[in-house]
Formats: C-alpha cells, structure tokens, sequence
C-alpha cells in the first residue's frame, strides 16, 4: 500500500515537472504578430465576436473564450491590438493542450512498461520539433494530440481496471478527441471495443458509459454548433470536400508517398532503432498482446496510410502519428536494454537508449543525414522572418523598384487596404499579389513595372512537387503558374 502511494506520488511530481517544461518550452517566442499564420486571424474574429464558422469542432476556439473570461482582452478600441491579445492567448491555450498530451502519453508509457520507457517519452516528445512548433499556433491539431492521447492513456487504464468510473473517463476522453477534430472520431472507434472486450463482466455498462460520457463532453465543448445545425452541415461538408478533393485548385492521385517524407522529417535514427527493437520483439511475443496492444501500436500505421488517401496533405496532419511513433520507440527502450545485458547492466542499458533517444531531439548531422531538430525551431521562433525581409529592402533595394508578391508575404498590398495598417512601410510600391488580375507570366509583370517579386515556398512548392496535380477544369491556371514559377527561379537574379 505505502509502495502504491509512494509510486501515485512521484507520478503527480513527474506529471506537474513535464507539464511546466513543456508549457514553459511552446510558450517562448509565441508572440508573433497573429496575422503572420493565415489561419489565425480567421479564429481571432470567431473568438472576439462569436461568429462562429464551423470549419473544425469547438474544443480550441471554446477554450480560448473561456480563458478570455478569465483574461479579458484590454484593447478593444484597437481591433489588431485586439486581436493580437487574443491569438496570444490561443497560443497558450494550444501550448497548454501539448503539454497535457505530453504528460497522458508519458503516463501511457507508464502503464504500459515503466518508468524508464515513461521519463524517455516525456522528454523526448516535450523537445520534439514538431510539438514544440505546433504549440506555438491558434490551431486545432493541439487539441486533437490532446484529446487523442487522454483517451490512449485511459482505453489502457480501463483495460488494465476496468469499472464505470474509468469507462467515464473514457468517454469524456473521446468527447474531448472528437471536439478537437472531427478526425477525433477515431478515439470512439477504438475505446468500444475495449470497452465491450475489458477482461470483466458489465461490457454492456460499459460501452453505454462511453456513449453517454462522450457525447455529454461533445454537448459540452460544443453547444453553439449543435445549436447552429444549418451553419454546421455547410462547413462540414466544406471540409470533407477538401479532404476528398483536395485545397485550392490543386490535388494529388490517391494513396500517395508526401507522408513517408514526413515521417523521416519527424523522426530520428534513434526514433527508427528503436521502433524496430520494439516491433521486432512484439512480433515475437504476438499471442501475448492484447486489444489495446493491438489498437496503440497499429494506430499510428493506420493513421498514416488513412492520411495518404487524401489530397489534403500537411505535416501537421501527422501530428498525432508522430508522437505515437515516438512513444513506441520509448518503449523499445526495454526491448534495447534486454539486447545489450550482457554486455553493459540493466539500468546503462536504458540510460544509453534513452538518452539516445532524446539526444537525437538536438544533435543534427551534414547532408543528406541531417534531420530536423528542436534547436533549430527553437532558434526560428526567435527570429521574425518579415522584420529581416522589409530590413533587406529597405537597405539592399533601390526605393524605386516595384515589388510583386505571393499571398504569404507580409507587405502592405493596396489590394487590401483595410490591412495596411497591420505592415511597416517599406519605401518601394509593392504592385499586389501575383497571379491577381490574370497576370500569370512575368513578361505582364514587366509591363506593369514590376521589378521584383517576393515568394514563399508555402505557396510555390507545390508547383515542383510531382505528385501534386491540378483539378479538373485548373489545368490552364496549374501549368501557367508552374511556368512561372520555373522561369522565376531559371532566370531571375
């Protein structure tokens, strides 16, 4: 009993010292301007006046309004000012979310195999890049890791007790995955079966708990749209149409490989070892596993090869892959120490594998065996990329050129003048978005006077990257500016 509470005590102590250091690591440098994402500016209105839209369920937005209650904005006689306080605290509201599914997938890997599997998960996910970058953003793929891991963490723990409190638990769990996404549906689909299959009698009260606990939670977080239905179905369909058909004019032959990519963006030599280890080693004990077994490690398989069969691709997307491909590493940390016993004790086993595993978090290599790190995002966030770029041309460009450029570049555009006063001057005239007008080469540019352009990758990767097409009825507008694009980089100084 003392061993119980001395063990519930350390994992309170080691859950509070995660959650600090990861919300103190996603809330540095959040304090960019809010229109910097295109995103934001969008979920700051839907926040500050209640117009919501619908395009994602309410978990994020709702939060942030209740921390705005808490937090009043001081500046409304200034809509930026304004909407800078809020995207700030939105920001810290998605910082919050990671450090909470940090915290559930480092008691995950707890439940599942120890202490050594459950610290190596939390730091290395708490210094992971992309967690780290997306707790910096008014976005919802925060609450979706959140709601996603507290549901993993509690389909194990109904398993490994289950009763009607936990099965609560469960459904709330779920309701919170679903309220995050609309791909938070997936939580649902898994917890029932555990639910229904949890090794003791009652499964009927059980999956009944769930239902009720996880649309209960769902009410919840999002009564203005299930009060809203008309809005509600409209934007629901918008985005299943972009999912199925992809954004833009653009979309891609289904299943494809971007995702692959992304996950040796998001992962390391060590991610990759001792992955391996661990599968390897639940290969060979694979009469033992059990349903949550199955379920966890196979989720975040199924979840890439299920995100490939979209044209909608981002690499936030594979958030949620990304840090269930990390915990399974964790957990190869036994796996890894069992391969070297002979060699080294039990206890230098794990901290060699572990402290690989988070290691990796910071150490780059030369190309091509570099990857990506946390330093090297954490050193982005400190710089403002808009700020360095009206200081180049301001000092590097004559004050008479004409400057034309992509939708991401932060310039005062006379074709938003309601927007000016968000940019700093710069002495050049900039001549409006590219492609705006039908202006889609640059010799109709040059007529105009153009005599720079400003680009983003955001905006003309796509155009380079072979798997990317347009949709029916885009071909003319796809290869137009493909072209474009490709005279830009082939010709321009």
């Amino acid at each position: 009993m003392e061993s119980r509470i001395a063990t519930n005590l350390a994992l309170a102590a080691w859950s509070l010292a995660l959650f600090a250091l990861t919300l103190f690591l996603d809330t540095r440098h959040a304090d960019f301007p809010f229109f910097y994402h295109p995103d934001e500016p969008d979920k700051v209105e839907q926040v500050l006046h209640e117009n919501w839209n619908f395009h994602h369920p309410m978990l994020l937005l709702s939060a942030t309004r209740a921390a705005l209650s808490i937090h009043p904005v001081t500046a409304r006689d200034d809509e930026n000012a304004a909407s800078q306080q809020v995207v700030e605290l939105g920001r810290f509201v998605s910082a919050a979310f990671i450090a909470i599914a940090v915290v559930a997938l480092s008691l995950l890997a707890f439940l599942w195999r120890g202490w050594a599997p459950a610290t190596a998960c939390g730091l290395a996910l708490a210094l992971h890049h992309q967690l780290f970058e997306l707790g910096h953003y008014m976005k919802e793929d925060s609450a979706l890791l959140m709601g996603l891991a507290l549901a993993f963490l509690a389909m194990l723990a109904l398993w490994q007790t289950p009763n009607r409190f936990r099965s609560i638990i469960l459904g709330m769990a779920c309701g919170l995955a679903l309220s995050g996404k609309y791909l938070g549906i997936v939580a649902l689909a898994m917890a029932l079966p555990i639910a229904w299959r949890a090794p003791a009698a009652g499964r009927g009260t059980r999956v009944a708990l769930v239902l009720a606990a996880c649309a209960l939670a769902f009410a919840i977080v999002n009564w203005p749209l299930l009060t809203s239905p008309g809005i509600f179905e409209k934007s629901f369909g918008r985005e299943m149409s972009l999912v199925v058909h992809g954004q833009g004019g653009t979309t891609r032959s289904v299943p494809h490989a971007q995702y692959w990519n992304v996950f040796i963006d998001n992962t390391t030599p060590a991610i990759w070892l001792l992955l391996i280890l661990f599968l390897a080693a639940r290969w060979r004990t694979r009469r033992a596993l059990t349903l949550p077994d199955f379920l966890l490690i196979g989720f975040p398989f199924a979840f890439a090869i299920a995100l490939s069969f979209s044209p909608k691709s981002n690499d936030r997307y594979f958030l949620p892959a990304t840090a269930m491909f990390t915990l399974l590493a964790a957990l190869g940390i036994e796996d890894a120490a069992r391969l070297l016993m002979g060699k080294v004790s039990r206890r230098a086993a794990r901290c060699i594998a572990g402290g690989a595993l988070i290691a990796c978090q910071f150490a780059s290599l030369p190309e091509p065996l570099e990857w990506r790190t946390f330093s090297e995002y954490s050193r982005a966030f400190q710089h403002d990329d808009t700020a360095e770029l009206i200081d180049y041309l301001r000092s590097e460009i004559p004050a008479t050129a004409v400057i034309a450029k992509d939708n991401r570049i932060h310039l005062s555009d006379p074709e938003r003048p309601s927007q000016a006063a968000r940019h700093a001057p710069i002495p050049q005239r900039v001549a409006g978005t590219l492609f705006k007008n039908d202006r889609d080469s640059i010799d109709e540019l040059r007529v105009e006077g153009v005599t720079h352009v400003v680009v983003s990758e955001t905006d003309y990767g796509k155009y380079f990257t072979g798997s990317v097409r347009a949709k029916s009825g885009q071909s003319a507008t796809f290869r137009a500016r493909a072209d474009f694009y490709q005279q830009l980089f082939r010709e321009a100084e």
